[in-house]
């Protein structure tokens, strides 16, 4: 046979690959409320956090979720943090952890040691969560997410936003383990 027609052949599997990709076991779309503290400046703020993700599991318990928080901060000038986060984790039967990048937009009023300002900018961060099932498709989550605002500024003289919130989750079909 000739080295032309082996290359037709190479060349026909490697594009049967790329046509016919391996399907996901599992495709979730989880999301809930969360409540808790975001520590921007000198003064802990309360946040109400709605928030979707998009799981994405292949053939092992490890996965890929695309994670969006819009936190709302209730204060003297109503503000938002929105947050969309890449995390890779590990499922279990009753719940999972993940753990990845992630990149906020947000613009919100912020007190420093001596003054106070409404602020608006990107920054780059990180974020945890953990996801507990307890009722089937209901569950519990937490995550933890820390932030670096760019710039320098007399509110933000520590450069850095701490939120860690909880609440209940939901999840919206997709199969369970």
């Amino acid at each position: 046979m000739s080295m032309r027609f082996h290359g037709k052949v190479g060349l026909l599997c490697a594009c049967s690959l790329v046509v016919a990709p391996v399907p996901a076991l599992a495709l979730e779309f989880s999301g809930g409320v969360s409540v808790g503290g975001i520590q921007v400046g000198t003064e802990p703020r309360l946040a109400v956090s709605p928030f979707i993700g998009w799981l994405w599991r292949r053939t092992s318990d490890f996965r890929i979720e695309v994670h969006n928080v819009l936190s709302v901060v209730p204060g003297a000038g109503l503000g938002f943090y929105d947050r969309t986060a890449v995390t890779f984790g590990y499922t279990t039967k009753t719940g999972n952890v993940s753990l990845g990048p992630s990149l906020s937009v947000y613009m919100m009023q912020v007190c420093g040691a001596v003054i106070c300002d409404r602020v608006m900018g990107v920054a780059p961060g990180g974020r945890a969560q953990s996801d507990w099932y307890f009722a089937g498709r209901l569950g519990a989550s937490t995550s933890v997410n820390v932030d670096w605002a760019g710039g320098s500024s007399r509110v933000l003289p520590g450069s850095m936003v701490l939120m860690v919130t909880a609440g209940p989750i939901w999840r919206f079909g997709g199969e369970s383990k």
